[in-house]
C-alpha cells in the first residue's frame, strides 16, 4: 500500500503599503475550489491578526496537504483599518492572488505569488453631528485592456467590467461556451485555456480577474504579461462592430501568445503569423503550470514542420490515453472539421475529449480498415462535439493528424 506524503507549509505574505502597520489588521486564508464550487482549504481563516512592522503577516502553518508542490492555490486577504478601538473593513472584496505551494518553501521568484498585495489609502476626518468620523478611501487601478478604435464607454467598450464578468459567468458553467479564438490564429492558447477551465476553473476565473485589473498574472511559473499593444488592440472589430475575437478570449489567449513573442507585439486578431504556436510552446505552457508531459509524438520543431503524419498505431495509442486524469492534444489539418478550410496543412490544435470511434461506437484498433467511417468528439472553436465532417474515413484522420502531446491535468 502506497502512503501519501503529507506536508505542512508555512503560509505568509506581505502587503505593499505606505500606511503605518499599526493601523492595519488582516484576515487570510488559502484554498482551491473543486468542480462543485466547494472550497478545499490549505489554510482556514486566520481570524483578524495585526500586520507586522515589516508589512508582513504572521506565519501560519497550513493543514496537512498531499497535493504536489506545483499545485496552485488562491491566497485571499481581507484588510481592516484600526482607528482607536474601532476596526473598519476597507476593501469592497478581499484581495486574491494565485500561488503554488512551492512558493512557500523556496525563495525563487519564479515560484512566487501572481501579484503583489497592494493597499493605498487616505484617511479623512469629517464632521457629522459634531462627532468626528474617519473615512478611509482606497485607490484602485483602472482596467488594463482597452480598444484603440472606440472610446472606453459602457455601450461600446468590449472590455467593460460588466461585459467581462457576464462572459466569465457563462464560461464557468462549462456547458456551451468554451475558449474561442474567433478569427485569430490562437488555437494553441485556446487548447491551454480549455484545459485550465476544465481542470481548475477557479484559477481560470482568477487569471481573468488579474489580467483585467492589472494586465498580468501567473500560474505556477507561467507568467502572462502582455505588451501595451496587446492590451490596446487595433483592428479588433468586424464590419458589423462585433469583436473578431471574444474580449474574454483576447485577454487570455492573446495575452499568453503575446507574452511568449520575443520580437513583435501581438496586437490584432489580423496578425495571423504572430498567433501561431508550436508544440514546444504548448509543452512549455503546460509544464510551467504544473502538469507533466506523459507522452508526445512528432513534437520536435523540425519534425513538426517537415515530418510525417501520425500512423494508425499512433491514433490507437492516443485512444489509450483518453481518461479522466489526462488531456490528449493533437495537431491536425482543420479540413477534417466542419467549417475547416479545404487544406491538408498542419494548422490547428485540438483536444480529443473522447476516443476515435467507428460510427457504431466501437473504438478503432490497429486492425480497423482505413476505409471505415469514423467519429470523434473534441474541443475546438468554442465547442465540444463531434467536429468531424460527414464522410470522414479513418485514412483521412491518419493523413491529417501530425503531432500529439499527452499531459496530466493542471494541478
Amino acid at each position: 500500500m502506497v502512503q501519501t506524503q503529507m506536508t505542512v507549509y508555512n503560509i505568509s505574505t506581505s502587503i505593499k503599503t505606505n500606511t503605518n502597520h499599526k493601523y492595519i489588521i488582516y484576515e487570510m486564508e488559502l484554498y482551491k475550489i473543486d468542480d462543485k464550487g466547494n472550497k478545499i482549504y490549505a489554510l482556514k481563516s486566520t481570524g483578524k491578526q495585526p500586520l507586522q512592522s515589516d508589512k508582513k503577516t504572521l506565519v501560519h502553518p497550513s493543514l496537512d496537504i498531499s497535493d504536489p508542490d506545483t499545485t496552485s492555490y488562491i491566497l485571499e486577504l481581507n484588510l481592516y483599518h484600526k482607528l482607536g478601538e474601532d476596526e473598519y473593513e476597507v476593501l469592497p472584496e478581499p484581495m486574491t492572488a494565485i500561488i503554488p505551494l512551492k512558493g512557500f518553501v523556496t525563495s525563487e521568484k519564479k515560484w512566487g505569488i501572481s501579484r503583489e498585495f497592494e493597499y493605498n489609502e487616505t484617511t479623512e476626518k469629517t464632521q457629522y453631528g459634531g462627532v468626528p468620523i474617519y473615512e478611509v478611501k482606497i485607490t484602485f487601478k483602472s482596467k488594463a485592456f482597452e480598444v484603440k478604435e472606440l472610446p472606453p464607454d459602457v455601450l461600446l467598450d468590449p472590455f467593460d467590467k460588466t461585459k467581462v464578468e457576464r462572459a466569465l459567468k457563462e464560461r464557468l458553467k462549462k456547458k456551451y461556451d468554451f475558449p474561442d479564438q474567433g478569427e485569430a490564429s490562437l488555437c494553441g492558447p485556446a487548447v491551454f485555456f480549455y484545459c485550465l477551465l476544465m481542470d481548475r476553473s477557479d484559477l481560470y476565473q482568477q487569471v481573468v480577474k488579474e489580467l483585467w485589473e492589472s494586465g498580468e498574472t501567473k500560474i505556477g511559473t507561467l507568467k502572462i504579461k502582455p505588451s501595451y499593444g496587446c492590451r490596446h488592440p487595433s483592428k479588433f472589430f468586424k464590419e458589423d462592430n462585433q469583436p473578431k475575437t471574444p474580449p474574454i478570449d483576447w485577454m487570455t489567449l492573446a495575452s499568453l501568445r503575446d507574452s511568449e513573442n520575443n520580437l513583435f507585439d501581438y496586437d490584432s486578431p489580423d496578425d495571423q503569423a504572430q498567433g501561431i504556436s508550436t508544440a514546444g510552446d504548448l509543452k512549455t505552457w503546460f509544464e510551467k503550470s504544473g502538469t507533466k508531459i506523459l507522452y508526445d509524438i512528432n513534437t520536435n520543431i523540425m519534425t513538426q514542420i517537415t515530418g510525417p503524419h501520425l500512423t494508425l498505431a499512433d491514433l490507437c495509442r492516443l485512444n489509450s490515453y483518453i481518461r479522466p486524469d489526462t488531456h490528449v492534444i493533437v495537431l491536425i489539418a482543420a479540413s477534417l472539421l466542419l467549417y475547416g478550410e479545404e487544406s491538408t496543412t498542419k494548422d490547428h490544435w485540438i483536444v480529443w475529449t473522447d476516443k476515435l470511434k467507428l460510427l457504431n461506437g466501437q473504438d478503432i484498433t490497429e486492425q480497423t480498415s482505413l476505409t471505415e467511417e469514423v467519429q470523434l468528439e473534441l474541443f475546438s472553436w468554442r465547442k465540444v462535439k463531434n467536429w468531424l465532417r460527414a464522410g470522414i474515413f479513418l485514412k483521412d484522420v491518419v493523413q491529417c493528424s501530425f503531432a500529439a502531446i499527452i499531459v496530466s491535468k493542471i494541478p
